[in-house]
């Protein structure tokens, strides 16, 4: 499944509208920020729409997943929505992660906690917050950014970094680390991010992720980073293929990069990393610019292609890496 897609649900109470454009969609709030009545909305529409009192605007079939249901009805059908409330526990097992991955389907899970068997972005976490109207419509906030705690101006202490810690532990890592000469180190997978800044709390520490598919980890990091007083940041781009993509190196359609929604089949890529992996080693395959993800090529080594990827860096990051 491709594209993005508006949702508009209400009756004559309330008006939720949404809009998804990922596999994965996480929305999170306190109690009575509207998550439950959303879900009660829409699986009283699908139990009658016409007599309801409930009006769904949508391209694509909205449908609620529950215990009973989800095996069959992610077996059955493709091509539309599925929403799923936090209380179910399927959400956390392997197999609903392993049929999420061959999905022709996409998500919106209602969940306060992390799901690591599923990789979300950091970009499709949301709040919901009120409207205009008195309340009336609910709203989706973007809770996480690309970058946190390195935005406007650079607070002084993390001019002089200790530690960069990578997610990746090949070709990310070793651009990065011409970046921030014998700084860098690799955390081996996004799981053990939180360990590593955990054992270096003490110190001013960058941590660079893949923002894609950090969404299980991020607010962990955020908590650290929180408890750290600023000492810990973290920059969470969607990928460092992204990275290569957007710096102008390769010819890239602008659309992959600002539609990529219209790109990236769930069916085919668990993640927009993903995507963005398989999108720029096979448009280099058999060329001076081949890229792998174990080893980085040294034509993306050379000053004038690094210099490249610095220029699409936030201004923040620049100065940071100017301070070397």
């Amino acid at each position: 499944m491709t594209g993005r897609y508006e949702i508009v649900l209400y009756n004559n109470k309330i008006c939720y509208r949404l809009d998804v454009k990922r596999n994965i969609t996480v929305l999170r709030g306190d109690s009575a920020s509207g998550k439950s009545e959303l879900i009660r909305l829409l699986g009283a529409y699908n139990s009658n729409p016409s007599s309801s009192g409930i009006t769904l605007i949508c391209e694509k079939k909205c449908t609620v997943l529950n215990e009973e249901n989800w095996q069959l009805f992610t077996e059955t059908y493709s091509d539309r929505i599925f929403f799923i409330d936090e209380g179910n526990g399927f959400l956390r097992t392997t197999e609903f992660a392993d049929t999420v991955k061959r999905s022709d389907n996409y998500y919106i899970i209602i969940s306060r906690e992390g799901m690591p068997n599923l990789p979300y972005s950091i970009e499709e976490i949301y709040g919901l917050r009120e409207g205009s109207d008195s309340g009336k419509y609910r709203l989706p906030k973007r809770i996480y950014n690309e970058m946190y705690r390195l935005y406007g101006n650079v607070p002084e202490s993390i001019l002089d970094l200790n530690v960069v810690v990578t997610e990746d532990s090949n070709s990310g890592n070793e651009f990065f680390s011409l970046l921030f000469p014998d700084k860098c180190i690799s955390s081996a997978g996004k799981s053990n991010i939180t360990k590593i800044l955990s054992q270096h709390f003490n110190e001013r520490v960058l941590a660079i992720v893949d923002g894609a598919a950090f969404g299980p980890e991020m607010q962990k990091c955020m908590e650290l980073s929180d408890a750290s007083g600023g000492a810990i940041s973290v920059y969470a781009p969607e990928s460092f293929e992204y990275l290569i993509l957007q710096s102008g190196i390769l010819e890239v359609p602008k659309s992959v990069l600002e539609e990529t929604w219209n790109y990236a089949d769930s069916a085919k890529y668990f993640s927009w990393e993903e995507f963005f992996t398989h999108y720029l080693s096979d448009t280099t395959r058999n060329t001076v610019s081949q890229y792998s993800k174990k080893k980085l090529n040294d034509f993306y080594k050379t000053a004038g292609n690094v210099k490249s990827v610095y220029d699409v860096l936030p201004e923040s990051l620049k100065a940071i890496v100017d301070a070397f």
